[in-house]
């Protein structure tokens, strides 16, 4: 079986923090580059021999955004170029974007869950990063998605410019009265230098995106306050009776985001779209990020990129700190070899002592705290 990442790359606007694929939902290019997606799939779906799909993603952008005949011609195209039964399918939305029609839709494709970007339910904060929907949008989206039967992601971002004390209790108590079934969240990480897809949006570009991030860092609580906002979100969640299972993520109990899980235990996925990401058989490949790029090669047919920098081993081991699990050294062992297994244990042994690392047998898990610098434990094994 195999997992399916689709990417929809169309946004009403472009928040300031995002490092994500996007371009315009008024492009000129959609009606193109929803074709050159339709026609990956059908030619992945053929080169695979039409796999069963075991879960499917579809993220953005703004999936939400799409029509309700573009969700359902894109829904034709994967049920014939895949064997369509998937156990989970979640889709991103944002609260502003929401209607009846599109939600149906969505259900009709599969939708099992849907992943709603509130961020916060403090308008401050939304202002502050640029959203377009205000806090008032955020119940009804809930509410709409659980009329479907689906079950409902929140996510959050910590950390946000000027962010009094106080904010973040009062989202993570907002967040609860939804009863969400999962949350999601992140520290406001921002990144002073271009990505790849920056030039399909005007407005000045990436100037303006550097003069926005370089103010919002600035005015960011410094790392004592965003190591307290995640302790306080561990701690509040896991009073709400969420497990708390991956770095950024919390679930209430077989509320788990299967379909991450494939990412996280270093599965079998297919990533269709621009940005996209694949790992098959061993091989790690991707899609250009811009659009233009991505027309370009899917069009003329000239397949996926390889990611030469991927090493297996190093994946597997960072990805499986990444969870509560953590990373069975001896199943590791079993899979990479006792040189990779012997390399890991060893640089993993020099944080013994830290706090940031348990070990319960063969097994290592970050704690609480090593899993707020979790980077400062991957750089090891890199």
């Amino acid at each position: 079986m195999t997992s399916l990442y689709v990417h929809i790359p169309f946004c009403a606007s472009r928040c300031p923090y995002c490092d994500f694929a996007t371009a315009p939902a008024t492009s000129a290019l959609r009606a193109r580059y929803l074709a050159a997606l339709r026609g990956e799939i059908a030619r992945e779906g053929a080169a695979l021999g039409r796999p069963r799909i075991a879960t499917a993603f579809f993220g953005g952008g703004t999936p939400s955004l799409l029509d309700p005949h573009e969700i359902a011609s894109l829904s034709d195209a994967i049920r014939e170029a895949f064997d369509f039964t998937p156990e989970e399918v979640t889709f991103e939305a944002n609260p502003a974007t929401l209607d009846r029609a599109r939600l149906e839709a969505w259900r009709a494709l599969g939708a099992t869950r849907m992943s709603l970007g509130a961020q916060s339910f403090s308008q401050r904060a939304l202002a502050s990063l640029g959203r377009t929907h205000v806090p008032s949008d955020i119940a009804p989206a809930v509410t709409a998605a659980r009329s479907l039967g689906m079950d409902v992601n929140l996510d959050l971002i910590f950390g946000r410019p000027d962010e009094p004390d106080g904010e973040w209790r009062a989202d993570l108590d907002a967040a609860l009265e939804q009863v969400p079934e999962h949350v999601s969240a992140y520290p406001l990480e921002l990144v002073l230098e271009p990505e790849e897809g920056i030039a399909n949006w005007g407005g000045g570009g990436w100037p303006t995106v550097e003069r926005w991030r370089i103010a919002a860092a600035a005015a960011q609580p410094d790392d004592d306050g965003l190591a307290d906002r995640y302790e306080l979100t561990a701690d509040v969640l896991r009073a709400a009776g969420y497990r708390h299972y991956e770095i950024a993520n919390w679930a209430q109990p077989g509320k788990e985001c299967r379909h991450n899980l494939v990412y996280w235990r270093n599965g079998e996925w297919l990533g269709v779209g621009a940005g996209a990401h694949s790992h098959l058989s061993g091989r790690r490949t991707r899609q250009p990020g811009g659009l233009l790029g991505y027309l370009a090669r899917v069009e003329h047919e000239l397949g996926r990129i390889d990611d030469a920098a991927a090493d297996p081993a190093v994946d597997t081991a960072i990805l499986a700190l990444r969870l509560d699990e953590g990373l069975d050294l001896a199943a590791y062992g079993a899979r990479f070899g006792a040189p990779a297994r012997a390399r890991v244990d060893a640089e993993l042994r020099g944080l013994d002592g830290t706090g940031l690392l348990e070990r319960h047998g063969d097994r290592v898990v970050l704690t609480d705290r090593g899993r707020f610098v979790a980077n400062e434990v991957f750089v090891r094994l890199l």
